[in-house]
């Protein structure tokens, strides 16, 4: 089976979507199953963009002409995202290749709220076009992505992969934020919470805050609270930096306000270290409050900086967290459980009928 997979370039991209990607590119357990990766977007002008989305375009109607193509697996967010993802589905839909939309937007209530009626129709028009959407939890499905693909979506939990043992650190002290630096992931609240406690919480105690995008003005933020001895660190990291501060974090915060299912989240559960994180999206999926993490609602400072105490504070607490972070991992959001139900959904998409070419199903 030749399927071709298309997200951003993963090697200068950041993100959850890229992250599942790299995650099936490096998998070596493919059976029957070849993946043709065709990166359709790279950070850059808008000319630069454009040109490099045409090439990959021609690069996918030379495959598809050719009959290299079994199944096309693409990676859709909203904004450009949705748009280069429709181009494509219309584009195999045109050579009778089954299409799988596999959503990972973390913003797309507030972009399809903006549309005007005749986009809002081309978005449902796009969704009921393919063979199936994927959606990273129930929340999704039983909201407006779902109401938008009625019969064609299934639930496809993000996966990483899960050691045979638990590799948490006992003795790690460290609080970590990893994700995209900014509001919409929280950084700022998660600022304010360490300034209410830093005179409380024990000196040793660091947070790193690991991300891109706005690192200047997070930085800046920082200085304005008198944190620098707090926060140990912020921007990107990767690799055996990131492999070295992991095992030295007790504790995962991400104070989101929009989100699909998080990446940092299940990659730190799967290592046995439980997260403080919002109650919204499919993150109540993975994080149960008071029995594998806590939750709280965006924005609440107050309850954010009770928390961080709360678990930095109460080992006994943090162990059971421990886990049942790790067992939940094993269980729910393994690569061998995802590509499983992954193998299952291409399998399916070939042999299912499509719907008629040029819109939505009758």
């Amino acid at each position: 089976m030749k399927v071709l997979m298309c997200c951003s370039d993963v090697n200068t991209y950041k993100g959850g979507m890229v992250s599942v990607v790299k995650n099936y590119l490096s998998w070596d357990k493919w059976e029957d199953v070849e993946i043709c990766f065709v990166p359709t977007h790279k950070e850059g002008s808008k000319v630069q963009k454009s040109v490099y989305f045409l090439k990959a375009y021609h690069r996918i109607w030379t495959m598809l002409r050719k009959k290299q193509i079994d199944v096309a697996h693409l990676h859709i967010a909203e904004r450009g995202s949705f748009y280069r993802k429709a181009f494509l589905l219309r584009l195999c839909r045109h050579y009778n290749v089954p299409v799988i939309l596999h959503h990972h937007a973390a913003e797309f209530e507030d972009f399809y709220g903006k549309l005007p009626a005749s986009q809002k129709k081309f978005v449902k028009e796009t969704f009921m076009a393919a063979t199936v959407n994927l959606v990273l939890g129930d929340y999704w499905r039983n909201g407006l992505l779902g109401s938008l693909s009625p019969g064609n979506t299934q639930v496809l939990y993000n996966a990483v992969p899960v050691p045979d043992t638990m590799p948490c650190n006992p003795e790690a002290d460290c609080l970590l934020f990893l994700g995209r630096l900014g509001k919409r992931k929280g950084t700022y609240d998660l600022l304010d919470a360490l300034k209410r406690i830093d005179d409380v919480l024990p000196k040793h105690i660091k947070c790193y805050l690991c991300g891109d995008v706005e690192i200047e003005e997070v930085k800046k933020r920082v200085q304005e609270l008198g944190l620098e001895k707090r926060v140990a660190h912020v921007g990107w990291i990767d690799g055996v930096q990131k492999e070295e501060l992991l095992s030295k974090t007790a504790v995962n915060i991400l104070p989101s306000w929009n989100e699909g299912l998080p990446m940092t989240i299940l990659e730190t559960m799967a290592r046995g270290i439980p997260s403080i994180t919002t109650r919204i999206a499919a993150i109540p999926e993975a994080v149960t409050d008071g029995w594998n993490g806590i939750l709280l609602q965006p924005g609440d400072i107050e309850v954010l900086a009770e928390a961080i105490l709360r678990l930095t504070s109460d080992e006994e607490l943090r162990s059971k967290f421990r886990d049942r972070c790790y067992e939940t991992a094993k269980d729910r959001f393994s690569m061998e459980r995802h590509m499983e139900q992954l193998m299952a959904v291409y399998r399916e998409a070939c042999g299912s009928p499509l719907i008629p070419a040029g819109g939505a199903a009758r």
